[in-house]
């Protein structure tokens, strides 16, 4: 299974797992619901998600750090300040804000295991090389950022 460390993009993740919860959402029709907060709170997580997406390509682009995790050799700086005093990965936490509010335009509550799963793959094949990368890469400060600092939120 280690062959699948920073393989795929997390924006190409993103891209599978909403594919993957339509054919859920179309699969299970009858699973369906519509609350009537279903439309403000599928606007607000797509804008939540969008704001912890770009704030965080805003820091990395102001500390001249690469955005792409495949490229991590490329990281020049750990980026603590910002929204990064919120989360170690907010890029990733806009994705699954942006997949939560994607659970509520399909209107299906089994299309949440595609958020599940999200996580659950990120934390193996993305977070976690990542974080062993940065531990490497600046061996005294990473471990006190982590210490004070969440992974998600």
């Amino acid at each position: 299974m280690d062959s699948l460390k920073l393989k795929l993009p997390p924006l190409l993740q993103v891209i599978i797992v909403m594919l993957l919860m339509k054919i859920i959402a179309s699969a299970t029709p009858a699973i369906s619901f519509l609350l009537p907060v279903s439309k403000p709170l599928f606007v607000l997580l797509v804008v939540l998600g969008g704001v912890f997406a770009v704030a965080g390509v805003v820091a990395f682009r102001q500390h001249q750090t690469t955005v792409n995790p495949t490229l991590k050799t490329e990281s020049t700086s750990l980026v603590q300040s910002g929204v990064y005093r919120i989360t170690r990965n907010p890029m990733y936490v806009g994705f699954l804000l942006l997949l939560v509010a994607s659970a509520f335009y399909f209107a299906n509550p089994y299309t949440l295991l595609g958020c599940v799963l999200f996580v659950l793959y990120m934390n193996k094949f993305q977070i976690e090389p990542e974080e062993d990368y940065l531990a490497s890469q600046f061996p005294d400060e990473y471990p006190a950022y982590k210490e004070k600092v969440r992974r998600w939120l």
